[in-house]
């Protein structure tokens, strides 16, 4: 009888007999998906799972009829809401409630950073115009136009002024030139209809229009509206040669009209680089925002005070981890429209922390996201769902071979499995997944932020879409839900929430939009058959705090609080 080694000579001997060039692959390739298990399992996720399970704490207690308040684990209860951006007092150790006017004194030099140091951004202010063209403003000449614009305005009694324009340095100058001077701005989103635009202006009773030449005619404007007793042009440079001056007949001279560019060239030469101090000054004047269902729709005007805009600038900013906050050395780009507080409070939060913006005109709902990024490389962009809906269909489509299928499978389950954003290895630098066109920079977008507005008929982003967009996009993405009287956002996701849920019956289902921002706490009220019960959260959604207009409010769509502490759409 053989012995034990014996017969493991002769298994031995047959098999290496047998060997050939197919066996060699199967070991090589069993090795290689062994190795790679095995490396995912060594590597520490970028979130603890523990944290994904408790996003938002509940109050210990509950009314009837409701649910318990919940709030982002940065704030538990007990301690009040983030009310608005800390900034330094007259003194180092005292702290006071900032507004949209210390942004810009951030920016300039004026205010002191966290340090104690007063310094100017070492970012830049950027236009983008067309495929190749990109110029960059000195933060001296903004400062000047911010003051001519504004001293213009407030010598003419503006109370509130209409601002409708593309996304443009101009719109920010309008924004900071209200909050130092006195007026109010009322944000219109650009590309409406005429009556849509004299529908808003009536609604939000402005006597002034800053508005983008030839957009609008003023001769319907100024019968159409009438408390309308100023307009300003923001005239291109290739159309300056046309008199914008002209006061169309019939208008019997109600409306004076001057140009933009004639206004800072005959006042900038006397202009300060430096803005008015806080000392100075009392509290800035009010913000207007338009909510609108969907482009065209006749929209509804809110009113937010600065504290709502400061409070929702700030919950952004500390939002994300602190190793993946706006720095000096990034480059943010919205691609929304600034005319949306979520956009514009991203923008602040930018401008604040020291972070270079990029401008471009091509911005807004359901925009080509690569048409706005050309001519740059940012390493943020905020987009609206709509834009990421697309983007997401034309990425999909592109991928029809097994060998594509398989590398974006692979890399979604590195990410899924491990917790860990996937980074570029060895395997696939021979079968890289597929990326989409606005990712052709690599390494150059690192976060992509959505903005789902609710109570709209926007295409529903899954967990299976976001999931894909990180790998199209080779970028990070967080996922928020906005709401007409809430500044910023009432919920966004962590970004490092990486996980796929594939629930049956909710494939074509909104993902989970996280949990409340830290200037916000919500409660879901029961409604109808929707009810909060020990087993589950459901209900009306009601939103409180200092980013809510009149601190308090309620939004449409039906919701629920997971077991993990997210909100979600029922």
């Amino acid at each position: 009888m053989p012995s034990i080694v014996e017969s493991l000579d002769a298994l031995l001997v047959d098999l290496f007999a047998g060997w050939n060039t197919t066996t060699t692959a199967l070991v090589l390739g069993i090795a290689a998906f062994l190795a790679y298990n095995i490396y995912l399992g060594l590597e520490d996720p970028d979130i603890h799972p523990m944290l994904l399970l408790r996003s938002s704490t509940a109050a210990g207690i509950r009314h009837p009829g409701e649910s318990a308040v919940y709030r982002s684990p940065h704030v538990p209860h007990g301690y009040p809401l983030q009310s608005s951006i800390s900034v330094p007092g007259e003194h180092r150790y005292q702290r006071r409630h900032g507004d949209l006017r210390d942004v810009w004194r951030r920016v300039v030099g004026q205010l002191a950073d966290e340090d104690g140091e007063k310094r100017r951004s070492p970012s830049a202010l950027l236009t983008v115009l067309g495929r190749e063209e990109v110029v960059e403003h000195a933060w001296d000449d903004v400062t000047k136009e911010i003051n001519v614009i504004g001293k213009y305005l407030q010598e003419h009694g503006a109370k509130k002024v209409a601002i409708y324009l593309p996304n443009s340095v101009e719109f920010i100058i309008a924004v900071f030139a209200a909050a130092f001077y006195g007026f109010s701005p009322v944000l219109i989103p650009y590309n409406q209809s005429p009556d849509v635009v004299n529908s808003l202006l009536r609604k939000s009773g402005a006597d002034v229009l800053v508005a983008a030449a030839g957009s609008i005619p003023l001769a319907d404007v100024a019968k159409g509206v009438p408390s309308l007793k100023q307009a300003i042009w923001v005239v291109e440079k290739t159309s300056r040669h046309v008199d914008w001056n002209e006061v169309p007949e019939g208008t019997g001279g109600k409306v004076e009209v001057s140009t933009w560019h004639e206004l800072v060239q005959d006042n900038i030469g006397n202009a300060s680089t430096e803005v008015p101090s806080h000392v100075d000054q009392g509290p800035a004047a009010d913000l207007f925002f338009v909510w609108q269902a969907g482009v065209g729709a006749d929209g509804e005007v809110i009113q937010f005070t600065q504290q709502n805009v400061s409070a929702a600038t700030a919950a952004l900013m500390s939002a994300l981890p602190a190793g993946q906050r706006f720095s000096p050395s990034d480059l943010f780009l919205p691609a929304d429209s600034l005319s949306s507080s979520y956009t514009l409070c991203l923008t602040l939060a930018a401008l604040f922390s020291h972070a270079s913006v990029a401008i471009n005109s091509v911005a807004g709902p359901g925009v080509e996201m690569a048409l706005s990024l050309r001519g740059v490389a940012p390493t943020v962009v905020s987009i609206s769902s709509e834009t990421a809906a697309k983007l997401h269909h034309n990425t999909t489509s592109t991928i029809t071979n097994n060998v594509q299928k398989f590398a974006h499978y692979a890399e979604t389950r590195a990410m899924t499995s491990s917790g860990k954003f996937p980074v570029n290895t060895f395997l696939t630098k021979f079968n890289a997944p597929t990326r989409s066109s606005v990712a052709a920079t690599p390494g150059k977008l690192r976060l992509v932020l959505i903005a789902e507005k609710s109570s709209t008929d926007n295409p529903p982003l899954t967990s299976t879409d976001l999931s894909d967009l990180r790998i199209y996009l080779n970028a990070r993405v967080v996922y928020a839900l906005t709401a007409p009287r809430v500044a910023g956002a009432v919920a966004q996701t962590n970004m490092y929430d990486y996980r796929r849920e594939e629930i049956e019956g909710r494939s074509n289902k909104h993902a989970h939009f996280g949990a409340p921002l830290n200037s916000v706490e919500i409660k879901l009220v029961d409604k109808d058959r929707w009810r909060t019960t020990d087993e589950k959260v459901e209900g009306e959604v009601v939103v409180m705090g200092p980013a809510v207009s009149g601190m308090k409010t309620t939004l449409e769509p039906v919701a629920r609080i997971r077991e993990d502490g997210c909100l979600e759409y029922v």
